[in-house]
């Protein structure tokens, strides 16, 4: 029997007395890959970070290699070999990698100033190596100047560095294409051989059954599923035990998946796309009317770049052309793309896509507000729109007043969607739109693109997840 590191009785965790973790039960053995499932807001972030030190547990017990702990932060957990990488970055956009890295290192800095740079950077490469990165990172470079996937790579990177017995990586791969994923699943594997442990907080299923050994589902906070081993459990039943209902059809595939879209008018026609930093070079492709076109592809290989420089984000050359409903659209300027019928999910939600400090109705309605000069015409016509995108997009809330912040990863990108929908555009580009939401608001995601589509939308869709697309 493997030894256990990790045993948790009866976790209670209230937030201004509503309960989030009720009598919770989990436990992690020696060298173990340890999922915890769930959808938003089931509490497998809340109980993570609880072992990380990050919060405390209201009621219960907790013990570490046997001794009851109770940590006050999470230097404590640090201490005791438990290290944590969530969801929020945690980096300094204007220190190098290394400097983030490294920063809390006292072998590296001592009373805030740097002590050893050039052991630091050895370091640092030698991490980056691990993870076959230092092509794509560079040690010096600023974190302003990495994309989110590269930020990601840092974030497991730093807590690594800690030399940490216990790892809890909460959703480690949600802005990592198929090749980095492989290359973090192969360093788990190699981490396991040497008795480190590992808590994966995930929604990707494909993911868990390949790299976890048990799983551990909660839901709304209470434990649904307790150490299920993941070559006896069925994808079905871990599925339900998640989202409380079986869920069909997930990818939302119509019976005219193989319609010859060729015949439709063109609604969007890029030629020879370049950009000036020489991200995107010579694209070529048309979407047509109620057409989905997918794109995928490593790291660097130009996604988001074409995808902003389509939308005039980002510069283009002189030669490159970009027509929408016949019009060809002026470059390197994001107003014309939107009067031509353009819209723009971008992959990173929370640093440019919505206004965290803002609320839901705020978010959905700020195109008008730019084309009032920041002012809303009517309240009651502002909330009458919020109404008719929340009913198509199924999204959850309260209140339209409350901030966008306090929603779940899945009703964030619903709001998103729904942000970009109000000015009814006739081409969308998604970037990663199912990136950290779980199954349930996926396969919501799924549905609604579809169903875009199907009323005449053509759909640009980005995304890492190869089933996403197929």
């Amino acid at each position: 029997m493997s030894k256990k590191i990790i045993e948790m009785r009866n976790i209670r965790k209230f937030f201004y007395g509503v309960p989030a973790l009720k009598n919770i039960s989990f436990e992690l053995e020696e060298g173990e890959v340890h999922a915890l499932m769930g959808e938003n807001g089931a509490g497998k972030s809340t109980l993570s970070k609880i072992i990380a030190g990050i919060y405390q547990a209201d009621e219960g017990e907790m013990r570490i290699d046997g001794e009851k702990c109770r940590f006050a932060n999470a230097g404590q957990a640090n201490e005791k070999g438990i290290a944590m990488v969530t969801q929020e970055f945690s980096l300094m956009k204007d220190f190098s990698v290394a400097e983030n890295i490294f920063l809390t290192n006292p072998r590296y800095y001592r009373a805030g100033f740097l002590s050893d740079k050039k052991a630091m950077i050895k370091k640092t490469e030698d991490l980056l190596q691990l993870f076959h990165m230092e092509e794509y990172i560079d040690p010096y470079m600023k974190v302003s100047e990495l994309s989110v996937a590269q930020m990601q790579i840092v974030e497991i990177v730093k807590a690594m560095s800690k030399d940490a017995q216990i790892l809890i990586l909460d959703e480690p791969t949600a802005s990592l294409t198929e090749r980095e994923i492989g290359l973090l699943f192969d360093l788990i594997r190699d981490m396991k051989q040497k008795n480190i442990s590992f808590i994966i907080v995930s929604h990707k299923i494909n993911e868990i059954y390949e790299i976890a050994d048990r799983i551990t589902v909660l839901r709304d906070g209470n434990l649904i599923l307790a150490n299920a081993q993941t070559d006896t459990l069925e994808e079905g039943k871990l599925i339900q035990a998640m989202v409380g209902r079986e869920v069909t059809n997930l990818y939302g595939r119509v019976e005219d998946k193989e319609k010859d879209f060729s015949k439709e008018p063109i609604l969007m026609e890029v030629q020879n796309l370049c950009d000036t930093r020489n991200f995107v070079k010579n694209i070529d492709f048309k979407v047509h009317q109620g057409e989905i076109v997918g794109f995928s592809g490593l790291l660097g290989t130009g996604r988001t770049e074409m995808a902003r420089c389509i939308f005039g984000a980002d510069p283009r050359t002189g030669d490159s052309r970009v027509t929408i409903n016949g019009t060809e659209v002026k470059p390197n300027c994001i107003r014309a793309a939107m009067n031509a019928g353009l819209g723009y999910v971008s992959e990173d939600r929370k640093h440019d896509g919505l206004f965290q400090e803002l609320s839901i109705s705020l978010n959905m309605n700020v195109e008008e507000m730019i084309e009032h000069r920041g002012v809303l015409t009517s309240q009651s016509e502002d909330y009458e729109a919020c109404e008719i995108q929340r009913n198509a997009l199924r999204i959850k809330l309260n209140s339209y007043d409350d901030l966008v912040k306090s929603l779940s990863g899945g009703n964030q990108q619903k709001v998103l969607l729904a942000k970009w929908l109000m000015p009814k555009p006739s081409v969308l580009i998604v970037d990663e739109p199912t990136r950290g939401v779980d199954i349930g608001a996926k396969a919501d995601i799924y549905q609604i693109l579809r169903e875009l589509a199907g009323k005449g939308m053509g759909i640009v869709v980005i995304s890492s997840e190869m089933p996403e697309l197929i």
